[in-house]
């Protein structure tokens, strides 16, 4: 990816920024928001839906924010090692906050940090299944991590080289 992307997508768009709870997102994890555009980027997430009440009948509220049929997003799981070690204290001090970033292969990225490296899994409830690619790296640091595609079980595992 250009590095020229992440400053062009934060003038367009943030991301929810939480600190204190797990990569968990729709599966009783902490984070309570969405938001778009590069992954540690920050703006409001004042844009689109929030929840599914807010979507029209038969709808469900992406964690994108827009209103698509259930049949349109699934559940992704990001997972990641350390250079080929589990997610711990020891491996992630290199790294201790992370980004995600994902990609749609129409346009557009959407992202999250930070993100704690020891957790080693982010897991989204609904996703658009339009993003299929994702980009983990250090938090603020654009220059390295890894990336990958999701299969089709909405599965990528991810080995940090830090």
């Amino acid at each position: 990816m250009m590095k020229v992307w992440p400053l062009v997508l934060g003038l367009v768009g943030g991301c929810v920024t939480q600190t204190s709870s797990p990569p968990d997102y729709g599966n009783g994890g902490g984070y309570t928001g969405w938001g778009s555009g590069y992954g540690g980027s920050d703006g409001s997430t004042g844009y689109g839906c929030h929840a599914d009440s807010e979507c029209g009948s038969g709808l469900v509220c992406a964690r994108t924010g827009e209103c698509l049929g259930a049949s349109a997003v699934h559940v992704i799981h990001v997972s990641w090692t350390v250079n080929a070690q589990i997610a711990s204290a020891a491996t992630c001090v290199n790294a201790p906050e992370l980004e995600l970033t994902f990609g749609a292969n129409t346009a557009g990225q959407f992202g999250f940090a930070p993100v704690p490296c020891v957790e080693g899994k982010f897991t989204i409830d609904k996703m658009p299944l339009g993003y299929t690619a994702v980009q983990l790296e250090r938090q603020y640091d654009y220059n390295g991590g890894a990336s990958g595609t999701f299969d089709s079980t909405g599965s990528a595992l991810l080995d940090l080289p830090y």
